[in-house]
């Protein structure tokens, strides 16, 4: 969600700092104010390619910038991992800088990225509707997804997705090897491989460690006139080293020599454990030339292996492994075709299966998003206004082999289309906002931001949209651009855009209204003016919609 939006030089703004809340938040004011102009900031933010023309006459740059709360959004924080960025999720910065020169600039946490990394990170923070887009919910090729959302298919997705992975790895197997045109020679020169890597007799890990044997051997053989020194040294001194002890056992028994006798002891046996070691990697130095030589030869085998069939032991093995089933293919091809059949027959058979619960769970069960979604259109003062999740037979797929598309009508009698092709206007707009309520939250959409979806209504449809955007605030952060004090009246928090009336240029500015100046600006909206009566008017609509 976003928690903090700072706007400089931007159409009208000079500069504008704001902070917001979750819930519901809704901007009011005068026509030509510039309320779609805040809209147009955030969305610089999410999606929209930067202009020139925003920039504020007079000006050389612009700056949107928006602090957001990541904290509920996985994927925002895997890509931002992805990106070698380390973030307190809470707390995240983003911001497009706009040159009068034509130059985009997009920064997260003040570090400078492209535009395609920063509309991927916010990719599920900011739905912006209003009544000309084109939103998700009107792209047929995700009803399937949101529907399957909806009913909880996840494990059946996947079981579906898997089978269905499976079926096409065999069939591509099979069309490589009729592809694949092979001769007598290509057999000989294959087995001729299999041959020479059966022959080196390969055992995985064998090359890392006679890697070490040789590592070890060289060190060793470095040091050996010195260790050998060494010990010669050793054992010269080794018998004035032991008199040396025996003769402090025979001092008397104090504390001071009872402590210096213990140190004695203790370093003798310490330099004679440490001798002894060093005896024992000496005489395990018995590496003949036979050895050194034999152990090289077969390190060179390994490595001319590896530059022929693959950098490791295991990739070499591999490798046999595909040229044992070419051999097959070549040599017993018909009887491989058959078989590979089977496997593909079968493959199918299981995704059939996968596939076929997932089709049941979903025509046995979009009866529930229908009448959830007539519910929502009731309220919205849309009682003959009907929606169908239609599911028929579609190709084959990783998903499944349905073909989903949502189909409505918006008054009794007509015939039911696809959502797309809808008439637009405040039915669709409010058909929309129904429909948003449900996927949203589906969606894990953080901010839904409404601009001016409720020009054309009013009365009790405009408090129904209010309360609806308000039910929708329940899961997610959402703006709302309206010019109807039934919808501003159900927001939790109230902003003016208004232009400033002390300016020389036109400026605009945004304030958060307190509950007072929220009572004022209703009773403005509501008769246009702020008289007693429309005081009276716009506390009683608040407290009706509060007490709701």
């Amino acid at each position: 969600m976003i928690k903090h939006l700072y706007i400089r030089n931007f159409v009208l703004i000079d500069e504008l700092s704001l902070d917001f809340e979750r819930g519901f938040s809704a901007f009011t004011g005068e026509t030509g104010a510039g309320k779609s102009i805040l809209i147009d900031a955030i969305s610089l933010l999410g999606r929209e390619r930067a202009s020139t023309a925003q920039i504020r006459h007079g000006e050389n740059k612009a700056i949107v910038e928006g602090t957001f709360d990541l904290s509920r959004d996985s994927h925002a924080l895997q890509v931002l991992a992805d990106a070698g960025f380390e973030v307190d999720p809470e707390e995240v910065t983003f911001t497009r800088e706009l040159s009068a020169a034509g130059k985009s600039t997009a920064r997260i946490d003040h570090r400078i990225v492209t535009i395609g990394l920063l509309n991927d990170v916010l990719q599920n923070q900011i739905d912006i509707h209003n009544q000309r887009d084109n939103q998700y919910l009107l792209n047929a090729r995700t009803h399937l997804d949101l529907l399957d959302e909806y009913l909880g298919c996840g494990e059946l997705r996947r079981e579906t997705a898997e089978a269905y992975a499976d079926w096409q790895a065999c069939v591509q197997e099979k069309e490589k090897a009729l592809q694949d045109t092979y001769n007598e020679n290509d057999l000989e020169y294959f087995q001729y491989q299999i041959r020479e890597i059966e022959s080196a007799g390969l055992k995985p890990g064998e090359d890392e460690e006679l890697e070490e044997r040789e590592r070890a051997y060289k060190a060793v053989k470095n040091s050996y006139d010195r260790i050998h020194g060494i010990l010669e040294l050793y054992d010269a001194m080794a018998g004035t080293l032991y008199e040396f002890r025996r003769q402090t056992d025979t001092l008397e028994n104090t504390e001071v020599f009872d402590r210096i006798r213990e140190r004695i002891n203790d370093s003798y046996y310490q330099i004679e454990d440490a001798a002894s070691e060093l005896r024992g990697v000496f005489e395990e130095f018995d590496f003949s030339d036979d050895d050194i030589n034999a152990l090289e030869e077969r390190l060179f085998v390994l490595q001319r292996l590896k530059r022929k069939y693959g950098g490791s032991i295991e990739l070499i093995l591999s490798r046999k492994e595909e040229l044992v089933q070419a051999v097959d293919r070549i040599a017993n091809r018909q009887s491989w075709l058959e078989k590979k059949d089977r496997e593909i027959a079968a493959a199918y058979e299981k995704y059939r299966t996968a596939a076929g619960k997932l089709s049941v769970k979903r025509k046995e069960n979009s009866g529930k998003l229908d009448a959830e979604i007539a519910g929502h259109l009731k309220d919205l003062s849309l009682p003959h206004a009907r929606f169908v999740t239609d599911v028929k037979p579609g190709p084959d797929s990783a998903r499944g082999f349905d073909h989903v598309e949502f189909l409505v009508n918006m008054n009794r009698g007509e015939e039911l289309r696809p959502l797309v092709k809808v008439a637009s206007g405040g039915e669709i707009s409010r058909l929309m906002l129904g429909l948003k309520v449900i996927f949203t939250r589906l969606q894990k959409i953080d901010t839904v931001i409404f601009d001016e979806i409720d020009t054309g209504v009013s009365g009790a449809v405009a408090g129904a949209i209010g309360q609806k955007m308000r039910e929708l605030a329940g899961s997610c952060q959402v703006f709302a651009v309206t010019h109807l004090a039934p919808v501003a009246a159900w927001a939790g928090h109230n902003y003016v855009v208004e232009k400033d009336p002390d300016s020389e240029h036109v400026r605009t500015q945004v304030r958060l209204l307190d509950e007072t100046e929220t009572i004022a600006e209703l009773a403005s909206i509501l008769s246009g003016e702020v008289t007693d009566a429309s005081l009276a008017a716009a506390a009683e609509l608040r407290k009706r919609n509060r007490k709701s």
